[in-house]
């Protein structure tokens, strides 16, 4: 089963996007807050929290670079949030014994910052439930994300995981939509995304065709309710 989710902290596209597309979670960043001003960082995750429910995710990034400050930050949030936050840790030398830890003790961890196959195997093998690949940074860096996200997902087939890959790090649908065709089960993408994919010129021009054509039977602004 595939997932989409909302990548913002932004209350008014969440309030759109959780209403209106077929969202499971929502993920966050330092940077993603940072674009939100000057707000209290935890004021705002609640209502996030409120707004997801129980039915949808919320996925929150811890900022510290050593271990034991990493397992320290990713308690304090769930005392915050609730223990069903997933804990985004970055798969780095620090970060990986993190996710181990974290995960042998029943939290949910969505591994992030992933730039490489080994990256995924060692956050797959951590235990990790989420491995968040950069799709867009990947690219920047030379590196071709779609043959990362194959050889992620063969890893995780291979090995029984539960891991799910969660493509992040986008510019454009495209990207999106390579990240799925190449064995991402999901992906966390910006509001913006989601409505330039909805967006075309060329969905309207069908859209009102259909229109005139359906008026042109059955008269101006009749529809399939009012005949």
């Amino acid at each position: 089963m595939y997932e989409l989710m909302l990548d913002t902290a932004n209350l008014e596209d969440l309030k759109e996007g959780l209403d209106s597309w077929p969202v499971v979670g929502v993920t966050s960043n330092p940077t993603i807050l940072k674009e939100e001003g000057g707000i209290d960082v935890y004021a705002r995750l609640r209502e996030i929290k409120a707004l997801c429910g129980k039915k949808r995710s919320l996925h929150v990034q811890v900022v510290s670079t050593a271990t034991d400050a990493i397992l320290e930050e990713a308690r304090h949030i769930l005392d915050q949030l609730g223990k069903d936050t997933f804990i985004k840790v970055p798969v780095s030398a620090a970060g990986l014994p993190a996710i181990k830890k974290l995960s042998a003790g029943g939290v949910n961890v969505t591994a992030t910052a992933i730039y490489s196959t080994m990256q995924g195997m060692l956050a797959v093998l951590a235990g990790a439930k989420y491995i968040a690949v950069y799709f867009n940074r990947m690219e920047n860096n030379c590196t071709d994300p779609t043959r990362v996200i194959a050889e992620i997902r063969s890893f995780i087939d291979g090995s029984g995981s539960d891991a799910k890959i969660l493509a992040a790090s986008f510019k454009n649908a495209a990207q999106v939509v390579s990240a799925y065709a190449s064995g991402a089960q999901g992906a966390t993408v910006g509001a913006d995304i989601i409505r330039l994919g909805l967006g075309m010129t060329s969905i309207d021009s069908a859209v009102d065709g259909f229109r005139k054509d359906f008026e042109a039977i059955h008269g101006a602004g009749k529809t399939m309710s009012t005949i």
